[in-house]
């Protein structure tokens, strides 16, 4: 429900739902000005008037005179009935054509019930009467028959009533079914642009051939994704390429560099130059291939193998595997987790991630920290897997760029290391579709995996 009133189709279904309640509501009350209100101002002067005449024929001539008065005016034909009642000031009726009047002078213009009996039949009127007492006592009403007023007043009350509530039904159900349909084809570029975000850039937008205005829009954006694509190959073989023939001159000058190594003999500075030369290339060779892997990952062009995995094992597996530098370093290894726990991972993959986030434990936190935690556990939101030292944990403003390709915090500028090992990271968990998570554990930090 909270969707659907975010929707802009439903708001806009609902906007034009109101106008046009407006614009009923603006000519009904136009038609109720014409039909009920002019024509009952109209009679409520006649009204007036008239008693105003009869007052002052009853107080110039008297009381017969004003009966033979409106004898003659109850039976001249008018385009409405005309009603009277003229009472002496002990209630006897002079003469009267109203079936009924209030038990009191109201003193002011009211709409009384005046129904009538013709041949057993009952006519119904509604007469618009003055009703006051006369100097002397006497009461006198004038009145007119106003039922066709009465009756469009409430014809058009009805009808208000009716029109609005259809309008609101029909434009909430509008609402409803234009946001069910324009949300299909949003949804449908929104899919289209996840599949390319999540690195298949095959990804196009279904288009119906209705050359309507999504099928138009879907067209520009699958001709903008296919040049995407395009461009994108072209990068990539460049890149691959690129790679590809910087291997061999690699290998080559490692080749070499041990070739001089080995024929320098006693030369001292010799064998250290080439020594030096050859942990350079070899360290660019290492920069090279994790550069490309990380962008396989990150492009889903490395296929996952997923298989099932203890997660435990592959717990233990690590910490022996980093248990003589932990030592070394004088630092403690710890598992935090309980069996069975099993989960259908890429285990060279994720080993790899969690030897990433141990060695750089063990190298921030030499001579700061004392222990390093491996923990797992299973929640409603996945898989956690986690490393945390009791060490210095991030710089200030770090959190976001940590992950970034070569980018190097403050406290690791005299530390060894590319400036790669948490870029592979972040690749491996956009690969599994897990999110990392970096949280201060005070002291240190703790580095989350959740694979979903």
């Amino acid at each position: 429900m909270t969707r659907l009133l975010r929707s802009f189709s439903f708001r806009l279904t609902l906007t034009y739902a109101g106008l046009f309640c407006l614009s009923v509501a603006l000519l009904i009350s136009a038609g109720y000005w014409l039909r009920v209100t002019l024509p009952m101002d109209r009679a409520r002067q006649l009204v007036d008037d008239e008693y105003h005449q009869f007052r002052a024929a009853y107080l110039a001539r008297g009381m017969e005179a004003t009966r033979i008065a409106l004898d003659r005016r109850a039976s001249h034909a008018g385009s409405r009935k005309a009603f009277h009642a003229l009472l002496r000031p002990d209630g006897h009726v002079v003469s009267a054509n109203l079936p009924s009047w209030p038990a009191k002078p109201l003193g002011q213009l009211t709409i009384i019930e005046a129904d009538t009996f013709v041949d057993g039949t009952e006519i119904d009127h509604n007469a618009l009467v003055s009703d006051h007492l006369l100097p002397g006592g006497a009461r006198l009403m004038i009145g007119r028959d106003v039922e066709d007023i009465t009756d469009d007043a409430e014809t058009l009350r009805t009808a208000a009533i009716w029109i609005f509530g259809v309008t609101v039904m029909l434009g909430l159900c509008g609402g409803w079914l234009m946001s069910l349909a324009i949300g299909r084809r949003i949804e449908a570029v929104t899919l289209a642009a996840r599949q390319v975000m999540d690195g298949d850039l095959a990804g196009r937008v279904q288009v119906r051939g209705t050359n309507d205005d999504f099928d138009r829009l879907g067209e520009t954006l699958n001709l903008m994704l296919s040049r995407i694509q395009s461009l994108f190959s072209a990068v990539q073989s460049v890149s691959d390429n690129a790679a590809h023939e910087l291997r061999t001159p690699l290998a080559r000058l490692i080749g070499r560099l041990e070739t001089l190594e080995q024929i320098a003999g006693d030369d001292p500075a010799m064998r250290i130059a080439a020594g030096a030369a050859i942990v350079e290339a070899n360290r660019l060779q290492q920069i090279l291939s994790a550069l490309m892997r990380i962008s396989r990952l990150e492009n889903g062009r490395h296929p996952l193998e997923l298989q099932r995995t203890d997660v435990i094992q592959l717990l233990e597996d690590i910490v022996e595997f980093y248990q003589p530098e932990a030592e070394r370093l004088g630092m403690e290894l710890v598992v935090s987790a309980r069996r069975p726990l099993v989960a259908d991972l890429d285990l060279d993959l994720v080993f790899q991630a969690l030897s990433n986030l141990l060695d750089n434990a063990l190298k921030h936190g030499a001579g700061k920290g004392r222990r390093i935690e491996l923990a797992a556990a299973r929640t409603r939101e996945g898989l956690h897997l986690s490393v945390q030292d009791d060490g210095p944990g991030l710089d200030p403003g770090d959190g976001e760029r940590v992950t970034q390709q070569f980018y190097r915090g403050r406290s690791s500028a005299c530390l060894p290391g590319d400036g790669l090992g948490l870029s592979m990271v972040a690749a491996i968990a956009h690969a599994h579709g897990a999110a990392l998570e970096f949280a201060a554990s005070e002291p240190g930090l703790r580095v989350s995996l959740v694979f979903p």
